[in-house]
């Protein structure tokens, strides 16, 4: 799946998937409140909405703009290239009990890492906010960095960047090249406060039959509660064979 995306693009295309997006995340805006996030005029923003609701990917309830259950149905078709839920969930939630921490499976796409499933230790489903995850700040993202070859790993580098999200987050391209080359010895890769401060974890690649990689699988927690020596030992082994298990029922 390419990274690099070329040819032109559509701005107006742009600033109607932004307001879909924009909708979708805040679980229903007015247009007061897109006008305060979209840099366009009112007029032109009222364009996109008229357009959305008309193809039925919008719903007007109110003054509030919401994501059709059309658009959910969409969704649900192009889920079915994906694992069912009853697979991950049960290897999620196995993980996160058996260590005790947060436990994620993530679909890798675009370049990026989407939440398919998470839970925590209680074998509850967490639900966070965060949907959408870079690879160079990620326990799982750092591990499929690793196992990709350079030139695919480059092209996503080049297309989102290295944005500081925590402190100690890798900005620095070569910091980040060393960084893969000793995540390959070991098949698994750990975050020490890089994603956000005071958070740690560690994951691994998940891959399809056909041999490409599907997503990541990460287990964590506060740093407070992990030691870091049994993170890249206990856990990190625990981990694997939830990968291996995960991968046998895939």
């Amino acid at each position: 799946m390419a990274e690099k995306i070329t040819g032109r693009q559509l701005k107006t295309t742009q600033t109607s998937l932004a307001i879909l997006r924009l909708i979708l995340e805040h679980d229903g805006l007015t247009l007061a409140e897109i006008d305060e996030f979209v840099d366009s005029s009112k007029p032109s923003i009222c364009s996109h909405l008229n357009t959305l609701c008309e193809h039925r990917y919008v719903v007007k309830d109110d003054g509030v703009y919401r994501v059709s259950y059309r658009l959910a149905l969409l969704g649900r078709r192009s889920s079915r290239r994906y694992p069912s839920m009853d697979a991950v969930s049960s290897v999620v939630d196995e993980l996160a009990t058996t260590t005790g921490q947060e436990a994620n499976f993530t679909i890798f796409e675009h370049g990026r890492l989407l939440l398919f499933y998470g839970a925590s230790s209680d074998e509850d489903a967490v639900e966070g906010y965060r949907s959408e995850y870079y690879l160079h700040n990620t326990a799982a993202g750092k591990a499929i960095l690793a196992a990709l070859d350079s030139e695919r790993g480059e092209a996503i580098i080049d297309r989102w960047g290295l944005p500081r999200e925590a402190p100690a987050t890798i900005t620095s391209r070569s910091e980040l090249v060393a960084t893969l080359a000793e995540i390959r010895g070991d098949g698994h890769a750990i975050v020490d406060e890089e994603f956000a401060p005071g958070l740690v974890s560690v994951g691994a690649p998940v891959y399809a039959t056909d041999g490409s990689i599907l997503g990541g699988l990460s287990v964590g927690g506060p740093k407070f509660r992990i030691d870091m020596t049994r993170l890249d030992t206990d856990i990190a082994s625990t981990l694997h064979d939830a990968v291996d298990t995960l991968e046998s029922v895939l």
